[in-house]
């Protein structure tokens, strides 16, 4: 008797798959820590090399449930291309899907800070039926007269992908393309996969430097059948990640991840049913592991100057401004005297400031001065080796390229980076503040080359 009860409520459940997009597209409960999962416009959306596994048992204590196994990987191309794969495992009672699909995406902004994204998934599904040790109500159902059955169909997604500052918007047609199998059934359909929509909205508040709050909706829709997602995300020093949410006609699902290193992650969701499952289920359990390569950046490069004694005879640039509007640079040498140390008027200092600031240059799309910027640099650190009395604030920059998580953190690598070099040459680190804001504050139209490299910037003002 148990075994009936059991099988009949697979077969509850496998008839509502049918006409709603349950398994279609399989569940996830951990997808807002893997977003290419939902859309191929996050085909290289993070500028990263992104992998991840996870693996999913639904309605545990329950026979037959659902238990999806899933691999994925994108990355970006150059500056604009992601590219991706899937590889799916999903067994649902008697059905077994297998699936591989690759993605491509592409990106572009526009309007300054208007990221885009769009991209496209093509694939190939196989469909393995097996009604072995199945409980037949009927002698003579067909499906389970006719034994083992395979068969194949075609997958294919379109997406889009908008970002502006903290808001996300994406959007994502499942199964662009309709079909259905072909198992030999007499007289019956084969298992069709129907088109069906995935819309997420989310805004992320930053509450200060280390704790963000992102509130999110996941929209899951075929048909007439629609289903809500309402969840509330909080991220810690991009560290620990942790959250909470309400699936419609399902229940409470809670959610925690932590990275390691800034390389792996390991994540958990947890799903509390609260409907009619709930008498027979303990809730549903899913893990994620990721690996995550982004371009390394090192916060300061070897510095030929730490080891330099501090000199009496200083050599500092300064700025020597004539009436046209040809500005010529020259090197002049300040012989300093130990009772006289403030020698540098306040307007040389400034001079010699806005110098290192317009000369500072990175490698590209990293925390890595630029050997060219050393001399200017050179001279603000023997200014301040000078005028005790200076203190420095560094405010980071950069252009639109890039999530913008991505780019705050290369604002703060690159303030850093000014600051170590700074530190590593005798200048009390309690002497320097630093700012970081990424592409929030931009001072050029990022539409154009020009504008994005005087938007790749640190700025430097003495603090009185």
């Amino acid at each position: 008797m148990k075994n009936i009860i059991t099988t009949g409520l697979i077969m509850a459940c496998l008839l509502i798959s049918s006409s709603s997009f349950a398994q279609q597209t399989p569940q996830s409960n951990v997808y807002s820590y893997n977003k290419y999962s939902l859309n191929p416009a996050y085909a290289g959306a993070s500028g990263c090399t992104e992998i991840f596994f996870s693996h999913l048992n639904q309605w545990v204590k329950v026979e037959g449930a659902p238990i999806t196994s899933l691999f994925s990987a994108n990355t970006r191309i150059g500056k604009s291309l992601g590219i991706g794969g899937n590889v799916l495992i999903d067994k649902l009672g008697m059905l077994q899907q297998v699936a591989a699909s690759g993605s491509i995406s592409y990106g572009f902004t526009i309007a300054k800070q208007h990221n885009l994204r769009f991209g496209i998934t093509g694939g190939y599904y196989q469909f393995r039926l097996n009604p072995t040790g199945a409980i037949a109500f009927d002698v003579q159902d067909v499906i389970v007269n006719s034994g083992s059955q395979s068969s194949s169909s075609i997958n294919s997604e379109v997406g889009l992908l908008y970002q502006f500052k903290g808001l996300e918007l994406s959007f994502a047609s499942k199964q662009v393309i309709q079909s259905f199998s072909n198992f030999a059934y007499n007289g019956l359909d084969g298992y069709g996969l129907r088109r069906h929509m995935l819309g997420l909205v989310g805004y992320k508040f930053q509450l200060n430097e280390k704790l963000s709050v992102k509130p999110s909706v996941l929209y899951k829709g075929i048909n007439n059948t629609n289903q809500f997602d309402i969840n509330a995300d909080v991220n810690y020093k991009d560290l620990i990640h942790g959250g909470i949410g309400y699936r419609t006609q399902v229940g409470l699902i809670g959610r925690v991840g932590v990275n390691i290193q800034n390389l792996f992650f390991i994540g958990y969701a947890y799903e509390v049913p609260m409907q009619n499952i709930a008498k027979y289920s303990s809730g549903s359990h899913e893990i994620i592991i990721g690996l995550k390569l982004c371009k390394k950046q090192k916060s300061v490069p070897d510095s030929p100057y730490t080891e330099a004694p501090i000199q009496k005879v200083d050599t500092v640039y300064a700025v020597e401004y004539k009436t046209d509007t040809l500005i010529v640079e020259r090197v002049d040498t300040i012989y300093i005297n130990e009772g006289n140390v403030k020698t540098i008027s306040d307007e040389d200092a400034n001079r010699v400031l806005d110098l290192a600031s317009r000369k500072l240059e990175f490698e590209y799309d990293k925390a890595i001065i630029l050997k060219k910027s050393y001399g200017e640099l050179e001279s603000l650190t023997n200014l301040m080796l000078i005028r005790q009395d200076l203190r420095i604030r560094l405010d980071g920059h950069t252009d639109n390229n890039g999530t913008d998580e991505y780019n705050m953190t290369l604002s703060k690598n690159r303030v850093q980076a000014v600051k170590d070099m700074l530190v590593s040459n005798g200048v009390d680190a309690s002497r320097i503040d630093l700012y970081y804001y990424g592409e929030s504050k931009p001072i050029a139209n990022n539409d154009t080359e020009d504008g994005q490299a005087k938007n790749r910037r640190v700025e430097m003002h003495f603090l009185k």
